[in-house]
């Protein structure tokens, strides 16, 4: 099943304007924050965000999914990016974003659950952390898979070994 197989089969997902080509689904502003080589191998985007919004107003949700088929792999890896503030006030409710993510792909989302991802967050503006994150934060962080990436994430064509 592709990226965008998996978008469609998943009932929430299924507006007109949740599921772009390319980096359609992303809000033109949050595009700066991307470094892909070879753009031809995205296989597209969905905005989990606004998609969700009416059905949960009050959640803490995921910006983005993007699909990318690196070289040497039979599938799409999803990135599942959220742009976002970076400095202390931030990192207790970009993990319980990150924790709504997965579960939401444990339920409402299962059907993008089996694809190889990376849940990463991409400073929105100056990454700001005026402290180290803490023993606790960053457990937090791991546990929900959560991985910083500064103020922009790099997508490589060839994954380095």
């Amino acid at each position: 099943m592709t990226f965008q197989q998996a978008v469609n089969a998943t009932p929430c997902l299924q507006n007109p304007d949740a599921y772009r080509t390319g980096l359609g689904a992303l809000r033109e502003e949050d595009r700066e924050h991307l470094d892909i080589d070879e753009t031809k191998h995205i296989g597209g985007s969905v905005d989990v965000d606004t998609a969700l919004r009416e059905a949960e107003p009050g959640a803490n949700r995921w910006d983005y999914g993007i699909a990318y088929l690196h070289k040497g792999e039979s599938a799409e890896r999803i990135y599942w990016v959220e742009t976002h503030t970076a400095d202390d006030s931030q990192v207790e409710k970009v993990i319980r974003k990150a924790e709504w993510l997965r579960h939401w792909l444990k339920g409402k989302g299962i059907r993008l659950a089996g694809f190889t991802r990376r849940i990463v967050w991409v400073s929105s503006g100056a990454t700001n952390f005026k402290r180290p994150l803490t023993v606790p934060r960053r457990k937090r962080m791991a546990a929900a898979g959560l991985e910083h990436v500064g103020s922009k994430l790099h997508i490589r064509h060839r994954q380095s070994s």
